[in-house]
């Protein structure tokens, strides 16, 4: 009796993150990836055609009997605990008959939900005997990296930096169109300013409602007594298209970024800017051995998930980006799967554990507030600076922007929502801040700087207060003026504004230049 196996990758995040460094975060995740990648830790040990399912730390296979199944489940955990030391999985078989697969393909995940929650953890003894603790885990020291022999180092960090030309590999094929760049390794290469605040932005970008569409898509073919070559069939077709539709949303991001850059000779040394406005946040790309680094880091990827840390400058824009392909997204037998996106900026050198912790609470919360509305679409939440230990995304909103019975915030921002819709992250960004005649960072307010920042205090004292310095500041200059609906005093119904929004972004957000400006054109290297 054919039989299917479920394989569950468990602690990603605490296994991607054990260490702070940016290439130990990389080569953990790739590790990730290669654990359920037909490619990677499952290459020779089933047929490919035998695999429904395979990336983001999840894998479905079909083997021909139960005693086949064992046998793959024990030597694909050897071979994890020897080429990925500390990850750890939870796998689940389920026989099945001909007729019943998308039943099957329903009941296992139950199976290995159940699995998971009632799993012994693993208690490792450790290095009882060992002194020496690694310097970037803590956990007992095994030996030296061959290029920094004083510094001890465990297991689970060596394994990592053999992998790390294997993990540069795997995210080149994205850069293949374009000669002469690199993702850098070190968070320094992201485009930072030096002697200027430098923030980074963790990027974690999740589809909306994925599994619910999925569900119902088994049910219903369960129901109506489908074949299984049907459901196999289909089960693969719109699989391959939700992994296809991640790998598209991070190739649009690093276009965007590569499209958007301007080479300059400037005392003899050629230099490559990020362009964009206002063109105060313009910036620099580190060389390092003769390619020039992008400001960009991808981290995970796996179907309709993608994480990725980039200078923070640039973090809400390549956000915008990637959800855009995923409001256009059109996936066999599913229909359309939109997203949401939350970025963390915080500083350079924050631990890097809790920023992607942020942003994925930032996440969540922009999927809660489209269930909350009934809402279709994208949405978008943000946060600058690292949140406290356990601190909930409402927690952080309450504690920093509630105030005299008003939000100080909108947050978090629906993509879009037509041309008339406000309250958007595209009414915010192209109409409050960058309208060429009353946004903030254009027109009479771009000589106003003061009055725009004085906007921080007044918000917290009230619409009354908006509202009584905007009418003192037209009868110098009728052109400083609010855009629609929040003209009056700022504020959305007097209960909520996007002023304190704008304002954080005033000095940090760089909205790329439009394609072709620079002369750089779709798929050619600047």
């Amino acid at each position: 009796m054919p039989v299917l196996t479920a394989i569950d990758v468990l602690g990603v995040q605490r296994f991607v993150f054990l260490s702070n460094r940016l290439r130990d975060v990389v080569t953990g995740s790739y590790l990730v990836h290669w654990s359920t990648s037909a490619e990677g830790a499952l290459k020779g040990l089933v047929p490919t055609d035998k695999i429904l399912l395979a990336g983001g730390g999840n894998a479905i296979v079909e083997t021909g009997s139960m005693q086949d199944a064992r046998s793959l489940a024990a030597r694909y955990i050897r071979r994890l605990h020897d080429e990925a030391p500390g990850l750890e999985v939870a796998v689940v078989h389920k026989e099945y008959d001909d007729g019943s697969l998308a039943r099957t393909l329903l009941d296992i995940q139950i199976e290995l939900a159940r699995t998971k929650t009632e799993r012994f953890p693993s208690a490792p003894l450790l290095g009882l005997s060992v002194t020496a603790s690694c310097r970037e885990t803590g956990l007992p020291a095994i030996g030296f990296e061959s290029s920094e022999p004083t510094i001890s180092l465990s297991k689970e960090i060596l394994k990592r930096r053999d992998k790390l030309e294997e993990a540069n590999r795997h995210w080149e094929a994205y850069l293949k169109d374009w000669d002469g760049f690199a993702f850098p390794m070190e968070l320094d290469q992201l485009g930072r300013t030096m002697g200027d605040t430098s923030l980074i932005g963790v990027v974690h970008v999740d589809g909306n409602s994925v599994g619910s569409k999925i569900k119902k898509w088994l049910m219903g073919k369960s129901e109506n007594g489908v074949d299984g070559d049907t459901v196999r069939r289909e089960y693969l077709e719109w699989s391959q298209a939700i992994d296809c539709l991640g790998k598209t949303a991070l190739q649009a991001v690093v276009n965007r970024i590569c499209q958007r850059l301007e080479k300059t000779v400037e005392d003899r040394t050629e230099k490559m800017k990020v362009t964009g406005k206002p063109a105060r946040l313009v910036f620099e790309l580190k060389q390092e051995d003769g390619r020039w680094m992008l400001p960009l880091r991808p981290i995970l990827l796996g179907g309709d998930d993608l994480t990725f840390v980039c200078d923070g400058r640039i973090a809400l824009d390549l956000a915008e980006t990637a959800l855009n392909v995923f409001d256009t997204s059109d996936i066999p037998h599913l229909g359309k799967i939109t997203a949401c996106a939350g970025a963390a900026m915080v500083r350079v050198h924050a631990p890097f554990a809790r920023a992607y912790d942020l942003s994925e609470k930032l996440c969540a919360s922009a999927k809660r507030m489209l269930k909350k509305s009934n809402g279709e679409g994208c949405a978008l939440d943000w946060h600058i600076g690292i949140s406290r230990p356990g601190e909930t995304v409402e927690g952080i909103r309450e504690r920093q922007y509630r105030t005299n019975g008003c939000w100080l915030t909108c947050r978090p921002y629906r993509l879009c929502a037509g041309k008339d819709e406000t309250e958007t992250w595209e009414w915010l960004t192209r109409t409050l801040l960058d309208d060429p005649m009353i946004g903030l960072r254009e027109g009479a307010w771009s000589g106003r700087r003061n009055k725009v920042k004085a906007f921080a205090e007044l918000a917290r004292e009230g619409p009354k207060s908006v509202h009584a310095a905007l009418e003192a500041w037209k009868v110098v200059d009728k052109n400083l003026q609010l855009p629609k609906p929040i003209a009056g005093n700022g504020f959305f119904a007097e209960t909520r504004t996007p002023l304190i929004d704008a304002l954080e972004l005033l000095d940090l957000h760089l909205m790329l230049d439009a394609a072709g400006e620079h002369g750089a054109e779709e798929g050619k290297t600047p």
